[in-house]
């Protein structure tokens, strides 16, 4: 079996809405052309419930009201079914993490981890457009673990947790050697999870990840662990058979007791035997070892 990997993109931040029917492939749609053509089904049913106003206003016959009403429902509800029935094709395709979501969101670990990951917002210096991104706090007074190519060449970050609290910092430290950052804040009492630094995850161990993808928050996904690499500049990695997408980049990897494995931090493409499969690539959690010195 021939098998090879090659890294599609390293830089899953990128602006989740971009519309693949109505644009070039890969083109970005920003959220508010999203909204507004959602809103066009909005004024197609207005001026459809004009039209029936008025029909019904010039109709003499006051027997036949009811049936026309009845009839005017039936066809309005037909109508709004189909409108949005067809409304997912105009969202990014390969949604399929929301279906496994779905299934897990219910799930005792997926419930107890989820309150420790936060949404960051990196506001980069001069004329770097913004980046958004996943992360994972590891103590109770707040130490995110994120990717490096988030919070790079920021000013200041936005760490954002599921009950809406934020806070901002500009206590970031890049890990040498790898594509991970820590953002250390001032509070207490926040959702954590452990952290496994001893062992690196096995092959064929069924992990989850958690993330923010296309602007999703808080997504869940399972897969399982398949082929450790190196990188280009010799970092070590590992790869998951699990569906991730831009905004996923600093997502936590977890094993079966919700303790941190690995961490997001691309997108790769396996080719198997002439075929291509998507990949999420990690970087093991052994590469935090540092910070319990500090």
């Amino acid at each position: 079996m021939k098998k090879s990997l090659k890294k599609k993109y390293s830089d899953l931040t990128a602006n989740p809405f971009f519309d693949e029917e109505h644009g070039k492939a890969g083109e970005k749609m920003d959220e508010q052309d999203y909204l507004q053509s959602e809103g066009e089904y909005d004024d197609t049913l207005d001026e459809y419930l004009e039209m029936l106003e008025e029909d019904e206003a010039s109709s003499g016959s006051k027997r036949s009201r009811p049936v026309f009403k009845i009839g005017a429902v039936v066809i309005l509800l037909a109508f709004i079914a189909f409108a949005y029935a067809w409304l997912p094709f105009l969202w990014p395709p390969h949604l399929d993490f929301l279906q496994q979501d779905q299934a897990l969101s219910e799930e005792d670990l997926v419930l107890r981890c989820k309150p420790a990951v936060v949404n960051i917002q990196a506001k980069k210096t001069g004329d770097a457009l913004s980046s958004q991104g996943t992360g994972i706090n590891l103590e109770a007074e707040g130490m995110i673990i994120t990717n490096r190519h988030v919070v790079e060449g920021a000013e200041s970050v936005k760490v954002s947790f599921s009950d809406e609290k934020s806070y901002f910092s500009r206590d970031m430290e890049i890990i040498d050697g790898y594509d991970l950052a820590v953002i250390r804040l001032k509070a207490k009492d926040l959702p954590f999870v452990a952290v496994e630094t001893e062992q690196m995850v096995e092959r064929g161990q069924i992990v989850t990840i958690i993330g923010n993808p296309r602007g999703f928050q808080r997504i869940s996904s399972r897969g399982e662990v398949k082929e450790y690499f190196e990188t280009d500049a010799g970092m070590p990695a590992f790869t998951i058979n699990a569906p991730i997408a831009p905004g996923s980049s600093g997502s936590p990897v977890l094993d079966e007791k919700g303790c941190l494995v690995g961490i997001i931090f691309a997108i790769g493409t396996v080719k198997l035997d002439g075929e291509e499969q998507e990949r999420a690539l990690a970087i093991p959690a052994t590469a935090l070892n540092y910070t319990e010195t500090r």
